[in-house]
């Protein structure tokens, strides 16, 4: 059983160094395409027609007995309960799973448009020239790194944890299989209980990839206009340049009479513009094909948050229950605020874009380089602003992510005057 689930994936190239292309993937996209690649969501891009239908079909078969039976039986189960504590219980579970079904039949939809904007980050515009471009992209290494330890911490440590607790009471990892209890032969028990130990394992790293995916991206987009910053500060001051014989960068074709140094300012300048309009249409691209997800798991995160923080005030009655409460709260917190931590890390870096065209050498720069200089600030002035977008816009920064907690309390206030 184990070998017809989880054979050898081919993700062995995402652990590799390649040496010729000299590019280096975040450890946390190393993983989460991993983790896809368990689930059979990440075929290899050259796989035959015939070998990819077997492929999809493996993953259609394995979603349907951990993920769709899972929801099922606490489907069954909300309709069995008798009191508001275990409807709470059941509804909070229930809701995440309905929002990871969706994002998970998305990502199977478009797992090729996906594949394609990761193969973008392959191109040369998007390689460092120098030592000291490589420090944004170590920065974003660690920032993304850390946040997917932190959840998956919270996340499948919190799952192991209620095993443990399972096993140590006698009780079910969640309510959702109501013919199976403390009083059903051992055996079975065991049986359901490793079946939900293992689907929900599963949910919550497919749940973390997705989440983590999205935000490695946004990541990865404000490093890049960190290195455009770092780019344009250098611009028509010849003695900050890197080494002249670095041509990693894509070049744009050059006027007639390269030996000005007019005409380099204006090359320079050119290239600058050329990248920023990539990450720009990058990001655009990337926002366009996750706002619809995104957008449902912020609103959802709202009612979420509300229905934990209200069993934990409420109906939590012992420490393990408060720690388990806790724990889930936890989990939701990091979920929401990695995409807003890095939509607003992408809003803030894209103003320094713009304030680091004033220290270009404009001396140095004949007429023509400065029109060009001009209408760049014009567009830089403008910022780049994140958000989510399907028929209803919400922006991804810190304030969005306050504003979520104060709305999730305010509904926690009303629910909480309407039960006492």
């Amino acid at each position: 059983m184990a070998r017809i689930f989880f054979w050898k994936t081919k993700v062995e190239k995402f652990f590799t160094t390649r040496e010729v292309q000299q590019i280096k993937l975040l450890p946390s996209l190393r993983m989460i395409f991993f983790i896809f690649g368990i689930f059979y969501a990440w075929p290899d891009e050259r796989m035959e027609k015939s070998s990819l239908w077997w492929y999809r079909l493996k993953g259609v078969l394995f979603r349907m007995f951990f993920i769709y039976l899972c929801t099922a039986t606490q489907v069954a189960y909300n309709f069995t309960v008798t009191t508001r504590e275990e409807l709470f219980e059941g509804m909070f579970i229930l809701l995440t799973q309905l929002v990871l079904i969706l994002k998970m039949e998305f990502f199977y939809k478009n797992v090729f448009k996906i594949q394609k904007l990761i193969r973008r980050l392959e191109g040369e515009l998007y390689q460092p020239r120098t030592a000291e471009e490589d420090y944004p992209l170590e920065r974003a290494r660690k920032k993304t790194t850390t946040f997917w330890v932190l959840y998956f911490i919270f996340s499948d440590g919190l799952v192991t944890k209620w095993l443990i607790i399972s096993c140590i009471y006698t009780i079910m990892l969640v309510p959702a299989w109501p013919v199976v209890d403390h009083t059903a032969p051992y055996g079975v028990f065991l049986m359901v209980l490793g079946y939900q130990f293992v689907a929900m394992f599963l949910n919550a790293s497919f749940n973390i990839s997705w989440d983590s995916l999205v935000a490695a991206l946004l990541a990865l987009t404000n490093a890049h206009l960190h290195r455009l910053q770092i780019q344009l500060m250098k611009v028509g001051h010849p003695q900050l340049r890197g080494s002249s014989d670095d041509k990693r960068l894509a070049t744009v074709e050059t006027i007639p009479d390269q030996k000005n140094s007019k005409d380099d300012v204006y090359n320079e300048l050119l290239r600058c513009i050329v990248f920023h309009q990539e990450i720009t249409g990058f990001l655009r691209d990337v926002l366009k094909l996750f706002s619809g997800p995104m957008l449902l798991q912020l609103y959802c995160s709202v009612f979420i948050l509300c229905i934990t923080e209200f069993r934990l005030l409420t109906d939590v009655n012992t420490t393990t229950e408060t720690i388990r409460a806790l724990t889930y709260l936890i989990c939701l917190i990091i979920q929401v605020v990695q995409y807003c931590y890095f939509g607003n890390e992408v809003n803030y870096m894209s103003q320094k874009v713009h304030q680091a065209t004033a220290f270009m050498n404009y001396p140095a720069m004949d007429i023509r380089t400065r029109k060009l200089l001009i209408a760049f600030q014009q567009l830089t002035a403008k910022g780049i602003h994140c958000s989510a977008k399907k028929i209803f816009t919400i922006e991804l920064s810190m304030a969005t992510f306050v504003t979520i907690i104060k709305t999730s309390y305010s509904y926690l206030a009303v629910l909480r005057s309407m039960t006492d």
